[in-house]
């Protein structure tokens, strides 16, 4: 408060800073807010008067936190009134959005999977919001204005650096290091700031930008004939003429013309719009526009026409809906289990909600997305990794504003902004991929998608032709309503599967290379039926590893403990955990020999070999190699269904739901590599991909054919694939399941101690056993090297806890682990090894 006189008077006169702090005081508010870091818990901000009236749960903030008061981008989880105890509580310094962009039905979810999948809201919040949406903080360096200049007190460096910035002003901290080339100019910085030389600040930087584009319009708001008339000014300028002509065309058709699209059609450049602007003529404007393509679209589809099976299919899971909340669609190969999907999607959307589709693989995206956008316009959206940071900033928008009634994705696209969630589809749902590894949070699709389902008081659908084990149990034991579709769409024949004993072919040298006499026959016999061909090897590169006939010497990943994969296109060996790569090495690096062997075969050998016994076919691969980039996976397939390719070999890849109308032979190059990898879901996987792959052949008016190599022609899932035997193969499964405790009867933690010394890591995970041994009630298995023991230069040990499904004891053993875990974190010497939490490994 200040006095003053005014007029001969005493008057009180209160100030605006007085008046701010007294209703800062009387309207105290409170955030609880998200920060985008692996830090336990939520942080409490004040809000100042100036944004309480607007802030929201679901706004993006700007805060200060840590030492450094680096400033961040963060997420109001809750607002509350009650103030902190301890410590002085910061202020919010920015609203970064009118609106929230996040709603409190994803606040829910991620709290949610924060608390089931054991890591941190932050983690979450990471993996949720597309980075575009987090603004970038930038670190500023600028000369203080009250430094008092003392030259002598400078090292040469530090001089040089306080120069440039006089003469530059303030700089970010790498234009900085690339003005005075100083490699190590932190240590500087440091020495410059306790000298009082710069003052450090941060700056944020929104990296969402909308894309414009430049527009034209009539100038002075002329009518259009009105402005062809003024064309005739332009008789000397016939470019000038030209563009405005071109201009009047693209307005009369679309009632707005684009910069771009007018110098096109007329074939001039800007120059020549500019002289137009300049005789006001036409005045230029910015328009923002989607990054996003889309598809030319007919109408929406008015109906979606089932056979009689697919009706009969979809009554019944209409009548499993009004028990259940999740239904297991376990339909065949080829059934039209698509058809079902659209008939609920379309009913989700005609009742004004929205619909996700889950797809496990971008592969499947392509092929879907112009199914869907044939039945539902440009209503359909499609979300996955491979969109960059502003595409995918425009989807959300699109779904948060409910532009978007059907989005079709990867298993990211559960984050998204769903206002209206009316239906959630999962295709495929056995697959492995919908199972996120890293980083955190490492959450399985499938069971996200539920659970958002059910916050959405919506339904599941579970769709496959290979139910996994924890769904077929959970159809069969009731928990889900289970709807089987065993017939194919048109009554075409599932295709006939025929074992091919490479092991006796072996012994009578018949094999040519890893092709049986039988497969080339056929896969003859479908080229002269001017058919298709699909080849399985899951495998990618050349060759698994190279190794010297004369000592063994197998050259081996520098960071990781395995053996290298041979590409030939590239002439390297490559580690597929770390990337690591190298030169193919002359000769042994161990003895000096040069006799060394490639063994073992992948997609490249295949792709390769091929056209030694087929001449003139076109043949492509498909696996993570061949399909980078954006649109990698969109150009094979539109190649292979265009027919311009004969013969397509793949990794799992291939397997996973793909429609081929010409394919009608289908070859497994090796089941026995599919069976033996170790883990307690190989023969479960190794039936699934099968059983998957052989589903593309015969689609169609034909019946298939799928060849099957494999050394053990006996093995009982082998069988299984080749006489339709699954529910055998699964209730065996179970069986044993059951006696060595594993899903669907236990609930696993796969805990994994990573460090780079040997010792520490063993010791912290023998330390770590022993914190959770008494405090779980389940049983605690380990700790074990795992079959790769080293990745990435980091030694591994991991630690199993298995949990009764059916055990009331899961949150009081989830909560011993985050304890355990807070315990390590706290130990002079073990809190310096990396700890990773999976939870339904």
């Amino acid at each position: 408060m200040c006095m003053q006189y005014i007029n001969g008077s005493k008057k009180c006169i209160i100030s605006f800073h007085y008046i701010h702090v007294i209703l800062q005081s009387m309207y105290d508010l409170f955030a609880e807010i998200i920060l985008p870091l692996k830090l336990q818990g939520t942080f409490t901000y004040k809000v100042p008067v100036d944004f309480a009236r607007n802030i929201q749960p679901g706004h993006r903030v700007v805060v200060q936190f840590g030492r450094q008061q680096k400033m961040y981008t963060a997420i109001v989880l809750r607002l509350h009134k009650i103030k902190p105890e301890l410590g002085i509580v910061k202020s919010i310094l920015a609203l970064a959005d009118e609106e929230p962009v996040v709603l409190p039905m994803q606040l829910q979810f991620w709290q949610w999977m924060a608390s089931y999948y054991l890591c941190t809201l932050g983690e979450v919040m990471n993996a949720a919001l597309p980075s575009a949406l987090k603004l970038d903080s930038t670190t500023i360096i600028e000369l203080d204005p009250y430094w008092e200049e003392a030259e002598e007190e400078l090292s040469d460096r530090e001089f040089v650096i306080a120069e440039t910035l006089r003469h530059e002003g303030p700089l970010k901290i790498e234009d900085l290091q690339k003005q005075v080339d100083i490699r190590a100019i932190h240590p500087l910085i440091k020495s410059l700031m306790g000298k009082g030389v710069i003052l450090i600040k941060e700056e944020l930087e929104e990296r969402f930008k909308p894309k414009k584009e430049v527009y034209l319009h009539p100038a002075n708001d002329m009518g259009l004939d009105e402005l062809a008339a003024r064309g005739e000014e332009l008789k000397r300028a016939p470019k000038q003429q030209e563009a405005l002509v071109a201009f009047l065309e693209i307005m009369a058709l679309e009632g707005e013309a684009s910069r771009k699209e007018v110098c096109e059609k007329a074939g001039v450049d800007t120059s020549v719009i500019k002289k137009l602007i300049e005789k006001e003529l036409v005045v230029a404007y910015d328009k923002t526009i989607g990054r996003l393509s889309v598809v030319a679209n007919g109408p929406p589809l008015g109906g979606i026409e089932l056979t009689p099976v697919q009706q009969q299919a979809l009554t019944e899971l209409e009548a499993g809906f009004e028990k259940h909340d999740v239904a297991l669609l376990h339909g065949v190969t080829g059934s039209g289990k698509t058809l079902i999907y659209l008939h609920l999607a379309q009913q989700a959307i005609a009742e004004g909600k929205q619909v996700l589709y889950l797809l496990p693989e971008i592969a499947l995206t392509g092929q879907m997305i112009n199914r869907l956008r044939e039945k539902f316009g440009d209503k359909v959206g499609i979300y996955h990794s491979k969109f960059n940071d502003q595409e995918r900033v425009e989807i959300w928008q699109k779904v948060l504003t409910g532009e978007y009634t059907i989005v079709l994705g990867a298993r990211s696209a559960v984050f998204l902004p769903f206002q209206q969630l009316g239906m959630v589809i999962v295709d495929e749902e056995h697959e492995n991929s919908y199972k996120q590894y890293d980083p955190a949070p490492r959450y399985h699709g499938r069971d996200a998608a539920i659970f958002l389902a059910h916050l959405h008081k919506c339904k599941t659908l579970l769709g496959t032709a290979t139910p996994s084990l924890e769904s077929y149990f959970n159809g069969r034991h009731g928990k889900y309503a289970y709807i089987r579709l065993m017939e194919r769409h048109g009554g075409t024949a599932l295709p006939e599967i025929r074992i091919v004993d490479v092991k006796d072919l072996t012994k009578r040298k018949q094999m040519k290379s890893h092709f049986s006499p039988v497969l080339l026959d056929q896969m003859q016999h479908s080229f002269d039926q001017n058919g298709q061909v699909i080849l399985f090897q899951n495998k990618r590169g050349f060759a698994p590893y190279l190794m010297c006939v004369n000592c063994s010497w197998i050259p081996k990943c520098r960071n990781c403990d395995v053996s290298l994969t041979y590409h030939k296109h590239s002439e390297t060996l490559r580690c597929h955990y770390c990337g690591y790569g190298r030169e193919m090495p002359p000769k042994c690096e161990n003895c000096g020999q040069v006799h060394i062997r490639i063994f073992g075969f992948g997609t490249e050998k295949i792709e390769e070999e091929l056209p030694i016994f087929f001449p003139t076919i076109r043949v492509a691969r498909f696996d993570l190699d061949s399909t980078r980039g954006k649109e990698g996976h969109n150009k094979i397939i539109d190649q292979f269904q265009n027919r311009e390719l004969d013969v397509l070999v793949g990794t799992q890849m291939v397997t996973k739901g793909l429609d081929f109308g010409d394919v009608n032979l289908v070859g497994i190059l090796s089941a026995d590599q599919l069976l033996a990898f170790p883990d307690f879901r190989s023969h479960e996987r190794a039936f699934q991909l099968m059983e998957q792959v052989s589903g593309r052949a015969g689609r169609r008016d034909k019946q298939g054919l799928v060849l099957i190599q494999a050394m053990d022609p006996e093995h009982p899932v082998v069988l299984a694939v080749r006489d339709g035997k699954w529910e055998q193969l699964y209730e065996e499964e179970l069986k044993v399941r059951q006696a060595f405790h594993y899903p669907p009867y236990t609930r696993l933690i796969e805990i994994t101690v990573k460090h780079i010394d040997r010792a520490l890591t063993f010791e912290a995970a023998q330390w770590l056993k022993g914190m959770l041994t008494p405090q779980v009630s389940s049983l605690v298995m380990g700790p074990v090297a795992p079959f790769v023991s080293r990745v990435k230069n980091q030694y591994l040990q991991s630690i199993l806890i298995k949990i009764p499904k059916d055990s009331k004891m899961l949150p009081a053993d989830k909560a011993a682990v985050v304890t355990a875990l807070e315990q390590l974190n706290q130990h002079k010497e073990y809190k310096k090894v990396t700890v990773v939490v999976n939870v339904d490994p």
